[in-house]
């Protein structure tokens, strides 16, 4: 196997133990129980393959509603739990010279917070986008602007307290950017494009259902496709789909789903 040189990844249940999009709501709203449970119960689903990507953000969306802009960012930089080695595991991939794009059904205020919180400025990522507006003018609050929102937050404690952080509040609604799990095996590739990456040196790691085909058919072209953290779902299908590529060792199944996965253990199948 080559070496990679480029490795997207999921985000929940692989880099983070969180269902960020999920615990994002219980956080803003610790007192309104009904939307984590409705909120739950879509996820789930989705994640097992048995509702849509656009049903089960339109659920979303609208148990997200009115959820402050600062909740968004301090549940980021506090109520997200990375999976054990996460921070060995980054720092092999910049001393290797791997590249990192996550590629994720999670929202770009979350990258956004990410990027700055891990000081990772060169941080590539395609995800959905939960729209976030002034709640006094309904103005909406476009992407080079909440990323600007996100890093002063993150970088200058002093500005937590400015009241407009209350006052922008997500809307409800839910831009895709996956329309379909299928989608992540494209962008992947196209990220490989961009960078000048070879399909024999790009991996693509999940845990779930949703990164099913991003794993198979990086796989199937001649990468390399990691279950990590992987629930049974994931392992049934890789296994029944796949056969032929684990045989070649194209794909592979690293730590079952568990608090105790750690990221280390990915490490040395990146050659």
């Amino acid at each position: 196997m080559a070496k990679v040189k480029l490795l997207s990844s999921d985000l929940n249940g692989t880099l983070v133990h969180s269902h960020t999009m999920q615990e994002m709501i219980q956080w803003a709203f610790p007192n309104e129980r009904g939307r984590l449970d409705e909120a739950a119960r879509a996820f789930g689903l989705q994640t097992r393959g048995l509702m849509s990507m656009e049903e089960t953000f339109r659920i979303a969306g609208r148990m997200s509603e009115g959820m402050p802009l600062a909740s968004a960012i301090q549940y980021t930089m506090d109520g997200m739990r990375f999976v054990d080695g996460f921070g060995p595991f980054m720092n092999h991939l910049k001393r290797s010279s791997i590249h990192i794009a996550i590629v994720s059904t999670g929202y770009t205020v979350t990258l956004y917070a990410m990027r700055y919180l891990l000081s990772m400025k060169d941080l590539m990522f395609r995800c959905n986008r939960l729209v976030f507006a002034d709640w006094r003018t309904g103005e909406e609050i476009h992407e080079e602007e909440l990323e600007d929102l996100v890093r002063s937050y993150v970088e200058r404690p002093h500005v937590r307290r400015d009241p407009l952080y209350t006052e922008i509040r997500a809307t409800g609604t839910i831009e895709l950017g996956l329309k379909d799990e299928s989608a992540k095996a494209s962008i992947a590739m196209d990220f490989a494009a961009e960078l000048g990456v070879e399909i024999e040196a790009l991996a693509h790691m999940g845990d779930t259902m949703g990164d099913s085909m991003g794993i198979l058919e990086i796989a199937r072209r001649g990468g390399m496709g990691i279950a990590f953290n992987y629930n049974e779902a994931l392992e049934e299908f890789l296994r029944k789909f796949g056969e032929k590529e684990m045989r070649e060792g194209r794909i592979l199944l690293v730590c079952p789903k568990s608090e105790k996965s750690d990221l280390r253990e990915v490490i040395p199948h990146l050659g």
